[in-house]
């Protein structure tokens, strides 16, 4: 996901106030909650960056939606409705979750398969990828892509380990073309 200047600063500035409150695991569950929805809901994404609903009525809309949050959160989220830039809250959540888990030492992976993996299987792939890249504690993601065909895709920043059937399909197309 980009991220911009204002959703980096607006981000540090809410992770300063939770830190100096000790509210930063309320608010990283906040925070959580609010990207949970604005990935979930196109509706409330389109609403948030349309110019034409009125702040008070986007405000309500959303203390609404967070009504069971702290409440400095939900300060926040009016502050950022008051100054207009409501439409960078989903890069803001997501900003403040990436600060949370640099501040734990908590990396993220995802993992590409052709179906749904058990929490045995995510366990297992889990322990193997932190031992691969030597980290003690990586979030594993589970993303399901019928398209390769079975085996497994891991990405992790930069990195991409394929052990796809669909790629081992194209290696062996290789060969018998250019051979």
């Amino acid at each position: 996901m980009a991220s911009s200047r204002i959703a980096s600063r607006y981000s540090k500035s809410l992770f300063d106030l939770a830190k100096n409150a000790n509210k930063v695991e309320q608010v990283k569950a906040d925070m959580d909650f609010i990207e949970s929805i604005c990935k979930s809901s196109r509706d409330l994404t389109v609403l948030l960056k349309n110019p034409v609903v009125k702040a008070e009525s986007k405000k309500a809309i959303m203390l609404k939606l967070i009504h069971e949050t702290e409440k400095s959160t939900q300060d926040f989220v009016s502050f950022l409705i008051d100054k207009k830039r409501e439409e960078e809250l989903p890069l803001i959540a997501a900003q403040f979750l990436a600060t949370y888990n640099q501040m734990k030492g908590i990396s993220k992976a995802t993992v590409v398969s052709a179906i749904p993996l058990s929490d045995d299987k995510l366990a297992q792939l889990q322990s193997y990828v932190e031992q691969l890249l030597n980290k003690s504690d990586i979030q594993l993601h589970n993303e399901v892509d019928q398209s390769i065909i079975g085996g497994v895709i891991i990405k992790y920043e930069d990195k991409l380990l394929d052990k796809s059937v669909s790629k081992e399909l194209r290696e062996i197309r290789k060969q018998l073309i250019y051979n």
